[in-house]
């Protein structure tokens, strides 16, 4: 094992278990060819700083991860269903003041963004966990880039959230990634054919926005988000939910929610706070209902 991959590791770390580590390596690397082995040292560097970040699974930040991963990506998948959504009424208003012309191409880099975007925030619960993060990931980098382009107004001018806005979904899209492989959500689907069932799914659905309201009118009526963030729930599935066992987690659960609707402007700073107390409540619930369960466990 090459010793650079080993040092990632945290010293106490790598005293304890660094043999079985690099014999591990060895015997999965045994005969591999090239693509096996970058992929070994990926699971190796990944390892490392999962324990160095105190996000492996045995931590209570990888707990953390867990619990906000599948909503990380239902959150990525609304948002992005949403704005290519809305994209189709952008597009319809640009042409009727002539403006498709110049802005088309960058329109068409914007969708292509969202649309890889909501792909893969629907392929990575479904069953292909990384490669979906990845694409996720892409998508994002690529939809908020196409925003620095001078031939759109500069969301900083309407709420001076211009960096929040740009980088809000990258992060939440990148944050599955910090989850532990052996806490990642469950499987939604069991082979290819179920992977493409939903990510086909969830382009119809934004098909059916789209033709719903073809113009894009009211950008904040509530079903023009809300379609989107209760599909994607449905798609993290009642586990997601489950797995919620503290108010700690439950913060991690909503915060992609909370910061990319309001960076994405479609709450306002008023109804933000309001959000913010809702979950505050909810957490003081959840902290009730535990406490009580650990009482009835230890009077039984």
């Amino acid at each position: 094992m090459n010793p650079v991959l080993l040092r990632l590791y945290p010293a106490g770390f790598r005293r304890a278990f660094g043999d079985e580590i690099a014999e591990s390596y060895r015997e999965a690397t045994a005969g591999a060819g090239p693509r096996d082995r970058l992929r070994e040292a990926a699971d190796v560097v990944a390892h490392a700083l999962r324990l160095r970040l105190w996000i492996g699974s045995a931590h209570a930040g990888g707990g953390l991860m867990a619990a906000a991963a599948p909503f990380a990506l239902a959150a990525t998948a609304a948002y992005a269903a949403f704005n290519l959504n809305a994209s189709a009424g952008d597009w319809y208003v640009m042409r009727g003041v002539g403006a498709v012309a110049d802005a088309a191409p960058l329109l068409t880099l914007m969708n292509a963004g969202y649309l890889l975007t909501l792909l893969g925030a629907v392929v990575a619960p479904a069953g292909r966990y990384v490669p979906g993060v990845l694409a996720a990931t892409a998508g994002a980098v690529v939809s908020s880039v196409s925003f620095l382009h001078p031939v759109w107004p500069s969301p900083a001018e309407v709420s001076g959230q211009f960096v929040g806005f740009l980088l809000a979904p990258v992060v939440f899209a990148a944050l599955p990634l910090a989850c532990p492989p052996d806490l990642r959500p469950a499987r939604r689907a069991r082979g290819a054919a179920g992977v493409v069932a939903l990510a086909v799914w969830a382009v119809l659905l934004v098909a059916a926005l789209v033709v719903i309201d073809p113009l894009g009118i009211g950008l904040r009526v509530p079903w023009r988000f809300g379609v989107p963030i209760v599909a994607a729930l449905v798609l993290a599935g009642r586990r997601a939910f489950a797995a919620i066992r503290t108010t700690g987690q439950l913060a991690a659960a909503a915060t992609p929610f909370i910061t990319i609707l309001y960076f994405s402007g479609w709450v306002r700073t008023d109804e933000l706070l309001t959000l913010i107390g809702a979950l505050a409540v909810t957490a003081v619930v959840l902290r009730l209902r535990r406490t009580g369960d650990v009482d009835r466990i230890n009077t039984a």
